[in-house]
């Protein structure tokens, strides 16, 4: 993973949507939510749910689905009375427990995705400055006592690449940067609370964004609020009180 965040792709910061007022005011005073992998598999809501994520392919019968006709070196492989089955590439053997947050960035295009994000993902949203990316992890590691890896995901049209850090393509309007805390199994349903001491010194106080591209148009929308407002200006990204 990409452990030079604050390079990659001129990240000004990450922000974290939030569906729930509760859920973001847990986050601001240091309950951090971590999920497996299984738990977006299994998840339809658009924008969050993939039977891909982090694996070649999942397909459950509980879901509707049909499962496939499995065959390996030339042989089926009879599944008929299976309920699930998961496919996985061979060197990711474990899943790990997972945030998502998105870059933004003068170059990156975030501010063209910054509608479908809120109605995907919520009107409440933090936002972590680039800078104190490597102070956020530290501090997951202290709360979890488990090792925190973190960076950008990449996006592919190739299902056999499919990974915890590579999602298909559809979902490259999303910007993704992910923590990863510890390992667990493939088919891990718990979720992870941590308790994180000092979080909302490092967040900004960011009561609505603003966010311009390089042609000078202004895309701005505040907290709590699903609409975004549209206009000109000179090209900067930031977060207002």
């Amino acid at each position: 993973m990409n452990h030079n965040p604050e390079n990659s792709q001129q990240a000004v910061a990450l922000i974290k949507f939030f569906t729930k007022k509760e859920h973001y005011l847990a986050f601001k005073n240091g309950s951090a939510l971590f999920r497996p992998p299984h738990f977006y598999r299994k998840h339809d809501d658009k924008g969050r749910g993939d039977r891909s994520e982090s694996c070649l392919g999942y397909w459950d019968k509980g879901l509707g689905d049909e499962m496939p006709n499995l065959v390996i070196d030339g042989s089926p492989i009879g599944n008929m009375d299976a309920q699930s089955i998961l496919i996985y590439p061979a060197h990711e053997q474990q899943d790990s427990w997972l945030q998502s947050w998105s870059v933004m960035g003068p170059h990156n295009r975030f501010e063209y995705s910054l509608e479908r994000m809120l109605q995907e993902f919520g009107t409440y949203f933090v936002v972590l400055p680039a800078t104190k990316i490597r102070a956020y992890a530290k501090l997951l590691a202290e709360a979890s006592c488990s090792k925190v890896r973190f960076g950008l995901v990449q996006y592919s049209d190739e299902p056999l690449k499919r990974s915890l850090t590579v999602k298909d393509s559809d979902f490259c309007y999303q910007k993704e940067f992910r923590f990863f805390v510890g390992e667990c199994p493939k088919d891990e349903v718990q979720e992870k609370t941590l308790h994180l001491k000092g979080l909302s010194k490092m967040l900004l106080e960011a009561s609505s964004l603003q966010l311009k591209s390089p042609s000078g148009e202004t895309r701005w929308c505040s907290l709590g609020h699903p609409r975004v407002a549209i206009d000109g200006g000179a090209c900067v990204t930031k977060a207002t009180s």
